[in-house]
């Protein structure tokens, strides 16, 4: 790449609670790398302008923003810059293509590269949007953040059994959309069958879609691309469900929950939680750290892997989390993390009670994972997986 052209990041403060940490947390990836940056905040008229005008004198090697952020770089006629200049710009998606919180990822960009949380998800992203054509994609799930106070995480004393961080809609009591519409009969049995096979199984959506659909006999990508205008409602409904679903077990164990997020006041067995609301992330990850274990279900990232993880072992706690392939490749399973399937989460999750009350194996586990996630699983990491990203594709 050229020596004397930067990389222009995007951050911002709006939307989720997450997203300042995250972007912020980009830049200090990036910067570690001992790459010139410039920034721009989408929120912020002075650095967009000053960024605008580096780019159109092509004075930046390429861009990288979550999601479409790359939309709010205009012209003075309203025109998305990237629509017509060869600077490549970088998405770091922070949820499935077909999650309409993502806004629409398919804006004009010329130079298109994308950053997906699962594997299924260059899949999905085809499946989404058909008429758009991507530059490159690559499975980059999102790295852990850390609260700072690493050198204290072994020393501290930790006075809460189990973290579970994630709001719940509707207390988990709601009808998916294809319910509530005019739909074929035929079509909701399928999609009720892609429902069930996935709070039974740890799968991504497409790959249940495909059990569900050649059980029938029905081979072939186009009856998938015939489900997507139902996939953000499916993929919302299942997302809630596992939830639900996950911190209910450990409700019947008898297990004392601290949960973070709003919703949960609604589910039935609300009284045997220790209910904390919807909250700043900085205090989320204040909880991480006081926390012997953090419980985790993957929404559907089951070939790829939540955040939350990450954050959780760079802030020393254990942590028991829903199968993933990406998990089990990157982490020695019962040794660094604790997986469970589904299917015997009875005998699975007993390791919670084991690791609240065996605080030689929960130190062990917590350290050997902080191990791999310190050196494996920092922004740094997923900034050096970018640029030999872009080196690779874009050439040196």
């Amino acid at each position: 790449m050229d020596n004397g052209k930067k990389i222009l990041l995007y951050t911002t403060e709006l939307g989720h609670p997450s997203m300042k940490r995250i972007t912020n947390d980009i830049v200090h990836g990036f910067a570690k790398l001992g790459l010139e940056l410039i920034l721009a905040d989408i929120n912020d008229v002075s650095t967009m302008l000053g960024a605008r005008h580096m780019l159109l004198n092509e004075q930046i090697e390429f861009s990288v923003g979550v999601n479409n952020s790359g939309k709010y770089m205009v012209d003075n006629d309203g025109r998305c810059i990237y629509e017509y200049v060869d600077t490549p710009f970088v998405s770091i998606m922070l949820d499935a293509p077909y999650n309409v919180a993502t806004d629409n990822i398919a804006f004009p960009c010329k130079n298109h590269y994308v950053c997906l949380l699962d594997k299924t998800h260059q899949e999905a992203l085809k499946i989404c949007y058909p008429k758009t054509t991507f530059a490159g994609s690559m499975l980059l799930p999102l790295a852990g953040s850390s609260n700072g106070n690493e050198e204290e995480i072994f020393s501290i004393e930790r006075p809460l059994d189990v973290v579970y961080s994630a709001s719940i809609y509707h207390g988990g009591d709601f009808k998916p959309a294809w319910m509530e519409d005019d739909t074929s009969p035929f079509v909701v049995a399928i999609l009720q069958d892609v429902v069930d096979y996935m709070l039974s199984n740890p799968v991504s959506m497409l790959d249940a879609f495909k059990v569900v659909l050649e059980e029938r006999g029905l081979y072939g990508p186009e009856y998938i691309h015939k489900f997507t205008p139902y996939m953000f409602s499916l993929f919302f409904y299942v997302k809630h469900r596992r939830r639900y679903n996950a911190v209910e077990l450990l409700a019947k164990e008898g297990i004392t929950v601290d949960v973070y997020g709003s919703g949960w006041e609604w589910v039935p067995f609300a009284d045997k939680l220790r209910l904390h609301g919807e909250v700043d992330y900085e205090e989320v990850l204040d909880a991480f750290t006081k926390t012997k274990v953090v419980f985790q279900d993957q929404a559907e990232f089951n070939n790829g892997g939540h955040d939350r993880v990450f954050t959780a072992m760079l802030n020393g706690a254990a942590v028991v989390s829903e199968y993933s392939t990406y998990l089990e490749k990157k982490f020695d399973v019962n040794k660094d993390i604790f997986l469970f399937d589904w299917k015997n989460t009875g005998s699975q999750l007993q390791i919670i009670k084991e690791l609240i009350s065996n605080e030689s194996l929960r130190l062990s586990t917590a350290i050997s994972a902080y191990g791999k996630a310190s050196s494996q699983h920092r922004w740094v990491n997923r900034a050096a997986s970018i640029m030999e990203m872009m080196s690779v594709l874009r050439g040196n």
